[in-house]
């Protein structure tokens, strides 16, 4: 990481910065090329690593490559907004973000779907247990990626 000043350690603050985000773009390649969706998310906090949790249609782009490839990137961030400047390249932008790569699969077990999807549900609602709709799930596929790398970064105003 270049900006050091700005790198985030602090596990608590990298926990934050995952509640508070709305939206996780997964990158893959793609033949070469860079491919990059934007997706609901969720996550989990297990024994100091994370599992982020998405949802989706079973069939499309998407879901070929993470059966292609089996990994995935991932970018996320929070608290975005821009730092007013008197001229050009005086301008800034606040923000907090978590960037990192895992093994991304496709859910085959129903309960696992499930959990997923609850997952991703709880993130934006804060409800611990809201139903899914059976239909809904029997034409929805669970997508999950296991963070093996990450690192954060925040730039915010000084108190």
């Amino acid at each position: 990481m270049r900006r050091k000043d700005r790198q985030v350690t602090d596990p608590q603050k990298i926990e934050t910065i995952f509640q508070n985000a709305e939206c996780c773009r997964l990158g893959f390649v793609d033949d070469g090329a860079a491919y990059i969706v934007p997706l609901s998310f969720g996550f989990v906090k297990e024994n100091n690593a994370y599992t982020l949790y998405f949802h989706g249609a079973p069939k499309g782009k998407k879901i070929d490559l993470i059966t292609k490839t089996g990994e995935a990137s991932f970018e996320i961030e929070a608290n975005c907004r821009l730092k007013q400047g008197t001229q050009a390249c005086t301008f800034s932008y606040y923000y907090q973000s978590v960037i990192g790569r895992g093994k991304i699969r496709i859910l085959t077990d129903e309960q696992e779907t499930l959990r997923a999807l609850k997952c991703v549900t709880r993130h934006y609602t804060h409800e611990a247990d809201m139903g899914i709709n059976p239909k809904m799930l029997a034409v929805t596929v669970g997508i999950r990626l296991d963070i093996e790398e990450m690192t954060a970064k925040e730039y915010q105003p000084q108190p």
